[in-house]
């Protein structure tokens, strides 16, 4: 997961702001067996799987702060469910 959240991290231009939501939706587009595989793990004895990956998603991208991002606080965009709501946000470094 770490290999496909860089690629997708460091196609971002520098400067540029994104999400969590802008990574997940890449995830999905891309690299869908790595993230399926992923999500999967969160599956046992866990009613709400899609929230438990994502969260972890986030955690990952986040490994990356200091070094080719940068947290900036939180945004209010889409989900994969196309609803919005909150989740982190960097910027490119």
């Amino acid at each position: 997961m770490q290999t496909a959240i860089r690629t997708i991290v460091n196609e971002v231009p520098k400067g540029y702001v994104f999400d969590s939501h802008f990574v997940i939706n890449e995830l999905i587009k891309r690299f869908s067996d790595q993230y399926l595989s992923f999500a999967s793990r969160f599956a046992s004895g866990n009613q709400q799987v899609t929230l438990a990956a994502h969260g972890q998603i986030g955690q990952e991208i986040n490994r990356f702060d200091g070094t080719v991002i940068e947290r900036i606080g939180d945004a209010w965009s889409e989900n994969i469910h196309k609803t919005p709501s909150q989740c982190t946000c960097w910027r490119k470094l």
